[in-house]
């Protein structure tokens, strides 16, 4: 296959449900040649937070002169952001060479056992894998797609199991308590495996605690063991300083905004250090600064223009909008802004506008594009208005408010689709 060819194969994989086992991805990754096994990682879960925590854990291990694997999803620009090393996209000769491994090695399967089929994510958990174990990195950062204790990324023993936060989303497959949710986090966390966790609400406690003390791990709590305090905003970034029972670095400084940030920038520096404890890896204050301080992620309260002001953010939950509210009362207080929001249907969109509408600020809804799971534009409550397109909604802003921020939110693919509409790129 060539590039092109690989990107299409791997979008026709079946989107599958979870069928309750790793079944699946552990007959393909045997098939070929387990390249899970003898590598090290670090496995990171939560509702959200969880791309934003690692990528800052693989700044900061690159830092300190690790070569450092890190596998996330979606993409935001172009399909090879998911498999980087050194924060360095995978090539596309190399994804083309991987594909055409990876689906020869599933035909064969399915010549052995008819009916045999991964899921699209199965597919590229199992590239990653490869690709990471072929380069021989020192340890790879591992983002759970979906839950976590039948997620496929599961299959990995990892050095440090975290839990960035625990909230509402996707619920047809994780249950709809915060308990049930939680079990399918606390997955993530094997025997011995040191456990680091964000901020958790109480029934998330439990169950963590539960877990640990079955696992026997060793846990460190935000709030119990560690914290980011004295948090200040400055031009489009924040300072905080990092407290820990054994170390404080002051005045540490990331290149994001949002009220959840320093706290995901914490959870992230006691995931590197007990890495580096595991590991035996020194691993210096000023690393850690350095890593911070290079902990860019595109979609998340990301300023994409000045004039007028422009801001993508890809809350996609109940739990991330009103993070994202909480982040618009403290940056514009009463301004009055413009906010366009797209929601998937399978997402709790009724309450997720109920917190948008809760601002004094006017917001549009517009349809996630090029996506069979985009909420209708008639499904949408009709005491809000609405646009066809995040392009009507573009213009009518341009022609009528564009003196107001703009915040373009509720969902990471209408924020893919208007970064790389906006922005440019070769994008797929």
């Amino acid at each position: 296959m060539d590039y092109q060819t690989s990107i299409q194969y791997i979008h026709a994989l079946p989107r599958l449900a979870k069928d309750g086992t790793l079944n699946r991805i552990t007959a393909l990754l045997d098939a070929m040649g387990n390249p899970q096994q003898d590598q090290a990682y670090i496995h990171v879960t939560g509702t959200n937070g969880k791309g934003s925590v690692a990528n800052a854990i693989s700044h900061i291990l690159e830092a300190s002169g690790l070569t450092v694997g890190l596998f996330t999803s979606p993409f935001i620009m172009r399909f090879n952001e998911r498999l980087r090393i050194d924060h360095q996209n995978i090539e596309d000769d190399r994804l083309a060479e991987l594909t055409t491994h990876g689906a020869q090695v599933l035909q064969d399967l399915q010549t052995q056992q008819p009916g045999f089929v991964v899921t699209e994510f199965e597919f590229i958990t199992a590239l990653a894998l490869t690709y990471f174990k072929s380069e021989q990195v020192d340890v790879a950062v591992i983002e759970v797609g979906i839950g976590g204790r039948e997620d496929s990324t599961n299959v990995i023993m990892p050095k440090v199991s975290v839990i960035t936060s625990v909230g509402f989303d996707h619920q047809a497959l994780l249950g709809n308590t915060l308990t049930s949710i939680a079990g399918h986090k606390a997955g993530i966390i094997k025997a011995g495996v040191p456990v680091v966790t964000g901020i958790l609400p109480d029934e998330a406690q439990v169950v963590v605690a539960d877990r640990v003390r079955e696992m026997h791990s060793d846990w460190q709590q935000y709030g119990e063991d560690f914290a980011a305090k004295h948090p200040s905003t400055f031009d489009w970034g924040m300072h905080f300083d990092y407290y820990s029972q054994h170390d404080r670095i002051r005045q540490l400084t990331m290149p994001l905004v949002g009220s959840y940030q320093p706290a995901n920038m914490a959870v992230a520096i006691t995931a590197a250090k007990a890495y580096a404890q595991e590991m035996g890896w020194p691993l210096s204050d000023h690393e850690i600064t350095k890593g911070v301080k290079a902990s860019t992620w595109p979609g998340r309260m990301e300023k994409i223009s000045d004039q007028p002001l422009i801001i993508l953010d890809g809350a996609h939950n109940p739990q991330g909008i009103h993070g994202l509210v909480k982040t618009l009362d403290g940056l514009f207080g009463q301004q009055e802004l413009t906010v366009i929001a797209g929601v998937l249907k399978d997402k709790a969109v009724e309450a997720m506008i109920e917190a948008l509408s809760g601002r004094d600020h006017r917001l549009w809804l517009v349809p996630v594009p090029d996506t069979p799971r985009a909420t209708k534009v008639g499904d949408y409550p009709d005491t809000v208005t609405h646009f066809d397109s995040w392009q009507e909604a573009l213009a009518a802003y341009t022609q009528e408010q564009s003196e107001e921020p703009l915040i373009i939110t509720g969902s990471l693919y209408l924020v893919a689709a208007v970064r790389q509409a906006l922005l440019g790129s070769d994008y797929d």
